[in-house]
């Protein structure tokens, strides 16, 4: 599942970063995955590969640039997620900066395979994730509009139990 979740986003940003570009850029691959089924109201869920896809705006010059991006992370982001009944408590350490960040309050929405959480601020951005619980695969999704830039960044990991 997590290399499905790979493959899912190597191919959306490819295909996106391919739209606007002169030379198609078409890349895939793809890797069995098993994992443990999750159970519990705590988990600890990591991360060390993103794809990133969207435009950055130059404010100074007026430039839109379309860009797409997939990494592995010097660091590995990692999210502590606490489930409340219907809202879930997810506080972040991420990897690119190393920094604890503020909890945010999800919307949990439970389906037969798993979990959706969801989170709208005010202004353009939400974030969401989800949990496989039958094979503790992960996805966070974050989109973000804003005066530097219209992206979207895309996490694959895997999650356990937290204690």
């Amino acid at each position: 599942m997590l290399r499905t979740a790979i493959l899912t986003v190597m191919l959306f940003g490819s295909a996106f970063f391919a739209s606007g570009a002169q030379e198609s850029e078409d890349f895939s691959h793809e890797f069995a995955y098993r994992g443990a089924k999750l159970e519990g109201e705590v988990f600890l869920c990591t991360s060390d590969r993103v794809a990133s896809a969207g435009f950055r705006r130059d404010a100074i010059k007026g430039v839109v640039t379309e860009v797409a991006d997939i990494a592995k992370q010097r660091n590995t982001t990692t999210w502590r997620i606490t489930l409340k009944g219907s809202q879930a408590e997810v506080v972040a350490f991420t990897g690119a900066t190393q920094t604890l960040e503020v909890a945010e309050q999800f919307s949990v929405h439970r389906g037969p395979l798993g979990l959706l959480l969801t989170w709208q601020d005010r202004k353009p951005s939400s974030q969401t994730i989800t949990i496989d619980l039958s094979n503790s695969s992960f996805v966070y999704s974050g989109q973000d509009l804003n005066i530097w830039m219209n992206k979207t960044n895309i996490f694959v990991g895997s999650c356990r139990p937290y204690m």
